[in-house]
């Protein structure tokens, strides 16, 4: 070889090198395992069959696939720069549906199971399979049945019609398996998940086992093997010098090999907020965005406001049970008095979230139950002791307080708390009021609960003005069951077939800290919903009936609630009471503080079944289909052991109905939201009035008919403190001229509406009448919208129930004389009264009269008069008067004139003498006649005529 040739040759290896280290290789790979595992056994697999399974079967069994690949064909060192799975998709009957990967944190094995027919349902696992229970048949287990794997999704993608190829793309595929090829004993693979609620939705994907090689699952890798060129790489605006391999990873665009980042290449167009999977935001274009797994929230938008949920796995955890609150004396269900705190500490929520900052009574969340029974009181004194982690008492809000409403405008962003009994009927002083609320380190005065109603799902939460909707999010809320004889005499399910079921919707950041808006909103709505303080539980129950206590405890979200096999439950109670006879459902709807009593009956399932149940309403309700709805609610895990397979009674208690005719007012109320000029937002109202605003005044011990006439386009479920009323039907309105024309005919509420209520949904462009007896106390009670967010500015208003005034008997007709003194008084019933005294029709008024006389207590029950004189003698009368009525009685005062001594005695001639002294001196007191002047004949005349007469 000459030299020419030899530095030629040289060359052209050196040139091959650095094309080698800058160029991506790519290499595609057949799994090395799969397998699939069946929720409803765990001695179900299939290893060797030609198809793995993901999804839900048509009678709510779950599968769930497992796939591994060998990456030692790709060179140790490399730089993963792209990852595509691809699975052919041979058989379903389900629609699209979103499919998704997770990075699994267990090995798994691949044993010789093979499952007959289609692999639909599995077959016996042999030694070494994955089941789920399993991660090797005979051996090893899950941590949680079903497989260890990262809850937040890897890829996903929307798999449809069969007969297509399928495929999975992300930059967290692509940081998956470089995790793998970095760390080869971290490479378990992944799991593919598809819906595990609703309707069935299995999709067949064929295995490395089938026959034909195109269909089987390969995993596309993209490398940049090591020693690549660094260049410019923009995240959004941001600049950095890495290797394209790395760029791709960090969701950049590289700008090419040897490019500075100074000057800046990289611009803002088309840049955006991108909300990722773990509640974590990244200004990007919506291409890279959509590589990343992420949603896009459109060029422009913001990191700031993009809000983007942290995105939990369901079902890992197990439903917790409310404990029962003990009280410091008596018993639960016997009379007792408690002393509750309000505290703030941590709890997690959700296995896959650090602890979360909350609060709640008695240092739970949601608080521990009390236990009541009719006819034996409770007392409670609340104590507000919400204190920072140093100890501190708390002097602002863990949350961010919106200093223009109502509340916070007079008292600022401090934490102040008052506890409601929510379908409570209690006094006014123990009803917690919203104007009550006390800031930390203080109490409410004693609260005094009767417990004189019918057994039913009562509930305690806060209730501070301008707050509410904080103080609730962060978690003062939990049970008051309340129970009695008749409910006692029902075979119905209890013990540990009796769950109370607290639903609320929350939003996190990815350290687990509550997520909520920093201003007022009208509507708030969670992207997780959590039952009983977990997000997303599961239950296993018995095979027999459960009674369900469910609450709606969001602070504006509607919920539909249904069992994901549709099969049919029972409700047998509302808010304050139980129902006439058990109701057949197929779904509830159930607003913001409505309660309702169902049973479930589990009996009609095998061992290995698992049920959700699923929320359908969309946010705000009603709305698009869809829009809004965070669908999975809780499982219900069905094991082998027998429970309560006892009948539902076919009657349950009597609720009788108030007839129409006893209502003495009919009231009528506008919902509509309206302009606020001093925040200069909208605000939700109530006949466009406020909180101070009180125009409602029933007469205690009578019956009226309120009508919630909605003229929004949000269902509102309405409020009354005090009383449990009955819906007496519904109809629809239009407006013209701007008034409320009713149309057609009125709507009988549907049955499971025909028990005791205190909360009412009110539909849009309805008008929705209920019927109530105000009885039991008087006093003033709030009336609101339970949309927490819509109470909180200004849904919410007082009404006042009283007693009219009345007196019963006149003051007795009084004597006195000249320069003496008088009093009348008189004996008024009714509740707060007001008095005023006239003197023939005129007002009289404190001090000293025109004649010199000297009134006092003219606003008082007891009028005094003194230094008379004979101008004061006449006519007086009391009116005494309140909100609900008025009263008037009169008496006579007389001045004596025949007994002018004042004597006390009959007039005789010392009266004589006397008054001829004082008329000779032309005194005032001659003036009998009152004329005004000197004292004259025309007196005398008037002083013989009483004195012969023997008058006073």
């Amino acid at each position: 070889m000459t030299q020419t040739r030899f530095w030629t040759a040289c060359m052209a290896l050196i040139g091959a090198a650095f094309f080698n280290a800058a160029r991506a290789d790519t290499v595609t790979l057949t799994a090395s395992a799969d397998n699939s595992m069946y929720s409803e056994s765990g001695q179900l697999s299939d290893a060797l069959g030609d198809g793995i399974f993901a999804g839900t079967n048509g009678v709510g069994n779950v599968r769930r696939a497992l796939l591994r690949f060998d990456l030692s064909a790709i060179p140790p060192g490399s730089t993963i720069t792209g990852v595509s799975l691809n699975l052919y998709l041979s058989r379903t009957r389900a629609g699209s549906v979103p499919v998704t990967l997770h990075r699994l944190n267990a090995s798994w094995g691949e044993g010789t199971s093979i499952a007959p027919g289609q692999g639909g349902g599995g077959g016996p696992a042999t030694s070494g399979d994955a089941t789920w229970t399993h991660r090797f048949a005979g051996g090893a287990e899950w941590t949680t049945p079903g497989g260890d794997f990262v809850t937040t999704p890897s890829a996903t993608t929307n798999v449809g019609a069969q007969g297509n190829t399928f495929t999975w793309s992300s930059a967290s595929l692509v940081a998956d398996t470089q995790m793998f090829l970095d760390m080869p004993s971290m490479n378990h693979g992944w799991i593919v998940r598809a819906p595990e609620f609703g309707d069935a939705s299995a999709k067949r994907f064929d295995s490395r086992e089938s026959s034909t090689a195109s269909r089987r699952p390969r995993l596309t890798v993209t490398f940049t093997p090591a020693g690549a060129p660094t260049g410019a790489c923009c995240v959004g605006t941001s600049c950095s010098v890495v290797t394209q391999a790395q760029c791709t990873t960090l969701g950049g665009t590289w700008q090419g090999s040897g490019v500075p980042c100074s000057p800046s290449p990289c611009g803002v167009t088309n840049i955006g907020a991108c909300c990722l999977t773990n509640g974590s935001c990244v200004s990007v274009t919506q291409t890279q965005c959509t590589s990343q797994g992420g949603t896009y929230r459109g060029n422009g938008t913001s990191c700031g406001t993009a809000n983007c949920p942290v995105v939990l796995t369901p079902f890992v955890d197990a439903l917790p049970i409310p404990g029962i609150m003990q009280p410091v004396t008596g018993f639960p269900g016997g009379t007792a008095h408690y002393d509750i705190s309000m505290t703030e500490f941590t709890q997690q929520l959700h296995r896959d979230l650090p602890p979360t900052t909350v609060w709640g009574y008695d240092g739970t969340f949601p608080a521990k139950t009390i236990e009541a029974r009719q006819g034996r009181p409770v007392t409670v004194t609340w104590r507000n002791n919400l204190r920072t982690p140093l100890g501190e008492l708390r002097t602002t809000h863990y949350l961010p307080v919106d200093l223009c409403l109502h509340g916070p405008n007079m008292f600022g962003s401090v934490p102040r708390t008052t506890v409601h009994l929510h379908g409570g009927h209690v006094s006014s002083a123990s009803d917690g009021q919203p104007d009550d609320a006390y800031p930390p380190g203080q109490s409410a005065p004693l609260y005094v609960y009767p417990n004189n109603q019918p057994a039913s799902t009562l509930w305690y939460h806060d209730h501070a003005l301008g707050i509410t909707r904080l103080n609730v999010y962060m978690g003062l809320a939990g049970f008051y069951l309340l129970r009695d004889a008749q409910e006692d005499a029902l075979n119905i399910p209890r013990g540990e077939y009796e769950i109370p079921l607290a639903i609320q919707d929350r939003s996190f950041n990815p350290d687990g800290s509550l997520r909520y808006h920093e201003m007022w909103h009208e509507h708030f709505f969670g992207d997780s919903i959590l039952v009983n303080g977990k997000v997303t539980p599961f239950l296993n129950v018995k095979r027999g009936k459960y009674r369900f206590r469910i609450l709606n405890g969001c602070n504006s979200r509607t919920l539909q609630l249904l069992l994901s096999n549709g099969h049919t439950f029972w409700q047998i109670g509302s808010d304050t009471g139980l129902l006439p006879a058990p109701v057949a459902m197929n779904s509830l709807t159930i607003q913001p503080g409505e309660r309702a009593d169902v049973v479930m009956d589990f009996g009609i399932y095998g061992p290995g079944v698992q049920i959700i149940l699923v929320n359908q309403a969309p946010a705000p309700y009603p709305g698009t289909a869809g829009v809004g709805v965070v669908p999975n609610v809780m499982r219900f895990n069905v094991q082998s052991m027998q429970g309560h397979t006892a009948a539902l009674p076919a009657a349950l208690v009597p609720v009788p109905r108030i007839p129409e005719a006893q209502a003495v007012q009919h009231r009528s109320f506008s919902l509509a939201k309206e302009f606020d000029p001093g925040c200069g937002h909208d605000m939700w109202m109530i006949n466009g009035m406020m909180w101070d605003d009180i125009t409602e005044f029933p007469i205690f011990g009578t019956t009226e008919v309120w009508s919630w006439v909605n003229r929004s386009g949000v269902t509102h479920p309405m409020h009354m403190h005090l009383v449990s009323f009955q819906v007496l039907d519904r109809q629809n309105f239009t407006v013209i001229g701007g008034e409320v024309v009713p149309t057609g005919s009125r709507i009988t509420p549907p049955a499971n509406e025909l028990g005791w209520k205190d909360t009412v949904q009110c539909p849009p462009n309805q008008i929705t009448r209920v019927i109530a007896r105000f009885d039991g106390f008087t006093g003033r009670f709030p009336y609101h919208c339970h949309m927490l967010e819509h109470e909180d500015h200004e849904m919410m208003r007082q009404f006042e129930v009283c007693i009219p005034a009345n007196i019963p008997s006149p003051p007795p007709d009084v004597n006195s004389c000249f320069g003496g003194a008088a009093a009348f008084t008189i004996s008024a019933t009714g509740t707060n009264l007001s008095y005023q005294w006239y003197r023939e029709g005129v007002p009289l008024v404190d001090g000293v009269g025109e004649h010199g006389s000297i009134v006092s207590g003219a606003t008082t029950p007891t009028l005094n008069l003194s230094n008379l004189s004979y101008f004061d003698d006449g006519p007086y009368a009391c009116r005494a008067f309140n909100v609900c009525g008025e009263s008037i009685y009169g008496a006579y005062l007389r001045i004596c004139v025949g007994d002018f001594n004042c004597s006390g005695g009959t007039p005789d001639d010392a009266d004589v003498n006397e008054f001829f002294t004082a008329w000779n001196a032309g005194s005032p007191q001659a003036d009998v006649n009152a004329s005004g002047g000197t004292p004259d004949d025309a007196d005398v005349a008037t002083f013989f005529e009483r004195w012969l007469t023997g008058e006073c």
